[in-house]
C-alpha cells in the first residue's frame, strides 16, 4: 500500500471508531503545554525515518481530541535532518489529549494541551451576517486591504532590511494583508541554494524532496508579518516559474506533494488570509496566456477541492484570473460580453470561497498619458464587474485594477497607473460592494523577472509612491469606522455615482468626477448629519444637517471626487 493510500484509511479508520483509544496507547508521555485559542504550537520530533524519501513516503501524524470528544487528525512535515514538526492550533478552550504517531518513521507520544482564551481575534472567514464580508472566528469584522509584492520573500534586490521597512510603512498605511508568492525567484536561487525550494540545486533538482533551509527562511518572513498584524494571500503556484511551467517534470503527482507540504507547513499560521492557486490560473500548464477551457477551470475546481480536503484550518480559497468567463476567445485580448466577469466559472463551487477579479486597468474610460507614462482615465465597467459577480453572494475581490506608476522608473511594458486613477478604483470598487489589493511599481517585487523581459531597462525594488499609499489608507480609516460589515450597494442614488449603505442609518456616496446626486433617504424620518469628504486629503468637511424621509440633492465642493457620508 503506498502512503496515500496509508494515510487515507487510517483517516477512515479513526473515523469509523476502530483505532485504539488514546488513553490506551502506550507512548511516551510529554509534559503538558498551554497554548492560547487559535494561537500556533509546534510539536518537534527527532526520529530517522524508514523509507527513503521522508518528504513523499513517510509522515508524522497528529491525533487531537478536543474537550468535546471531537477527534481532529493533522498531518506534520519532515523539515529535514531527521526533525519532524507539526503545527497546531487548537480551536476549542480546555484540555485536549493528543497522540504524535509516525507513518515510515519510529514516533508514538502522546499528551495534552490545555487551550487557554485567546489573546488574538483567530483566523479570518466569511462574516456568519453577511456573504460577501469577512470576519475572524471571533467574530470581529475584517475590512482587507491588500498590497501585492509577489517576491517578498526572495525577490533578489529585496534585502532584510528593505523587506522590514516595506512591511512597518504598509502596515503604517492601513494595508493588512500583502499577495505574495512562494518560491518566485529562479535568479536568486541560481546564486544562492537556500533560495531553492526543492532538493538538488536548481541546475540539477530533485522535484520529489524539499530543500528545508529555504522553508524556514520562509516561516521566519511569516512569523514576522504576524508579529506586524500583516496577513497573507498566499499564491501556491506560479506558472510563470520552472519547474511549474514544465510539463515534463511538473507532474500531478509532484504538484499535490507540493501543495500538501505547504499546507502542512503553513495552514495553522492565523496570518494566512487567503489560499490563491495561482496568478492567472490560465497560464497553467506551460506558462502561456491561454485558457483551455474547460480543462483550466476544471483544475482550478479541482484544486480547490483538493486544499479544502487538505486543509484542517479552512482558510478562504480563491484563484486569480485574468479572461472573463464571458469570452469569445482563449487569450486576454480576446472579446468578451462585458461586464467582464468571473463567477461564471467559479461562483456555484463551494470550494472557491472568493471570487478574484482583474478588471479596471484598461478598456473604455481609459488613456495611455505618453507624457506621464501611465494609464489615466476611468474604467468603464468596474463597477458593472463587482456587481455582476456579487450574484453568487461571495466575497468579490479586485487584486489587479492598476499598479500605481513610479516617476522615472520604467512601466513594465504599460502596465503602470495615474495616482488619481489607483484612487478612484478603490473608491469604486467599495461602494460598489467589493475589495481590492493595491499596488505600487516600486515594491511590487518581480525585479528579476522584468530585468530579464524588459532589457535594457532595469527594475529594483524601493519603498517610495506617488502618493495613492496616503490615500488608500485614507479610505480604510473612513470604512473602518463604519459599520462596512453591514452595508450593501445602494441604487438609491443619481448622476454618475456609485454607493454603499445601511439603509437608514448610514450612507456613503462617492462621484469620481464631483457634480450632483439625488440620494433616497426614506429608509428614515430621522434627522440626519453629512460630511463631504475628500478622498485625496483625508479631510471631511463641516456638518450638513439633513431630514430624512426624502429624496435629497447634494451638490459636490467642486469637480474632483468626493465621498459623502451621511449618518
Amino acid at each position: 500500500m503506498n502512503f496515500r493510500s496509508c494515510r487515507h484509511l487510517c483517516v477512515l479508520v479513526l473515523q469509523a471508531g476502530l483505532l485504539t483509544p488514546l488513553s490506551a496507547v502506550s507512548a511516551t508521555e510529554l509534559p503538558v503545554v498551554n497554548v492560547p485559542r487559535w494561537e500556533m504550537h509546534e510539536f518537534t520530533v527527532r526520529s530517522q525515518a524508514q523509507v527513503e524519501n521522508p518528504f513523499r513516503d513517510a509522515a508524522l501524524v497528529g491525533e487531537f481530541v478536543s474537550p468535546l470528544g471531537k477527534t481532529n487528525v493533522l498531518h506534520g512535515f519532515y523539515d529535514g535532518a531527521e526533525t519532524w514538526r507539526l503545527r497546531f492550533a487548537p480551536d476549542q478552550e480546555g484540555e485536549w489529549k493528543y497522540l504524535l504517531r509516525g507513518e515510515g518513521v519510529e514516533v508514538l507520544q502522546r499528551g495534552r494541551l490545555r487551550c487557554t482564551a485567546p489573546r488574538g481575534h483567530g483566523f479570518i472567514r466569511i462574516h456568519p451576517e453577511n456573504p460577501y464580508a469577512f470576519a475572524y472566528e471571533d467574530g470581529t469584522p475584517f475590512f482587507p486591504m491588500g498590497d501585492t509584492c509577489y517576491g517578498l520573500y526572495d525577490d533578489s534586490p529585496i534585502t532584510p532590511q528593505l523587506r522590514a521597512e516595506y512591511l512597518a510603512t504598509r502596515r503604517k498605511q492601513r494595508f493588512n494583508f500583502v499577495r505574495m508568492s512562494v518560491g518566485h525567484s529562479e535568479a536568486r536561487a541560481a546564486t544562492n541554494s537556500s533560495f531553492w525550494a526543492w532538493g538538488g540545486t536548481s541546475r540539477q533538482p530533485d522535484f520529489d524532496r524539499f530543500n528545508p533551509e529555504f522553508f524556514r527562511g520562509f516561516d521566519a518572513l511569516l512569523r514576522d508579518m504576524r508579529s506586524r498584524g500583516m496577513k497573507v494571500e498566499l499564491l501556491l503556484l506560479n506558472f510563470y516559474r520552472r519547474p511549474f511551467t514544465d510539463t515534463n517534470v511538473w507532474t500531478p503527482a509532484r504538484e499535490r506533494l507540493w501543495l500538501r507540504y505547504l499546507i502542512s507547513r503553513y495552514a495553522a499560521f492565523d496570518n494566512i488570509f487567503l489560499w490563491t492557486l495561482a496568478n492567472e490560473y490560465e497560464t497553467r500548464p506551460d506558462g502561456t496566456y491561454r485558457l483551455d477551457f474547460p480543462a483550466d477551470v476544471d483544475w482550478a475546481k479541482a484544486t480547490a477541492r483538493f486544499i479544502k480536503t487538505n486543509d484542517p484550518y479552512r482558510h478562504l480559497v480563491t484563484t486569480h484570473p485574468v479572461i472573463s468567463a464571458t469570452r469569445r476567445g482563449n487569450t486576454p485580448r480576446a472579446p468578451y460580453d462585458p461586464p467582464w466577469r468571473i463567477g461564471d466559472f467559479f461562483g456555484e463551487d463551494d470550494a472557491m470561497d472568493v471570487l478574484s477579479q482583474q478588471t479596471g486597468a484598461h478598456g473604455d474610460g481609459t488613456v495611455w498619458d505618453e507624457k506621464l507614462q501611465c494609464w489615466t482615465g476611468d474604467s468603464a465597467e468596474l463597477v458593472a464587474s463587482i456587481q455582476a459577480d456579487r450574484r453568487f453572494r461571495k466575497p468579490v475581490l479586485n487584486s489587479e485594477s492598476g499598479y500605481e506608476y513610479l516617476r522615472g522608473h520604467p512601466t513594465e511594458k504599460k502596465q503602470v497607473h495615474h495616482t488619481d486613477k489607483v484612487r478612484r478604483s478603490a473608491w469604486r470598487i467599495v461602494c460598489a460592494g467589493g475589495y481590492f489589493a493595491a499596488g505600487f511599481h516600486g515594491t511590487i517585487g518581480h525585479s528579476d523577472v522584468w530585468n530579464r523581459i524588459d532589457a535594457p531597462n532595469h527594475y529594483t525594488f524601493v519603498v517610495k509612491d506617488e502618493g495613492a499609499a496616503a490615500q488608500l489608507a485614507a479610505l480604510h480609516v473612513f470604512f473602518s469606522a463604519l459599520p462596512f460589515w453591514r452595508m450593501q450597494p445602494f441604487p438609491g442614488v443619481t448622476g454618475d455615482a456609485v454607493a454603499l449603505a445601511e439603509p437608514g442609518r448610514v450612507y456613503v456616496v462617492y462621484l469620481r468626477r464631483g457634480g450632483a446626486t439625488r440620494v433616497d433617504l426614506s429608509a428614515t424620518r430621522s434627522p440626519l448629519v453629512a460630511r463631504w469628504f475628500n478622498p485625496r486629503s483625508g479631510v471631511f468637511g463641516a456638518e450638513l444637517a439633513v431630514r430624512g424621509g426624502e429624496i435629497t440633492k447634494f451638490d459636490a465642493p467642486d469637480t474632483l471626487d468626493w465621498a459623502l457620508l451621511i449618518k
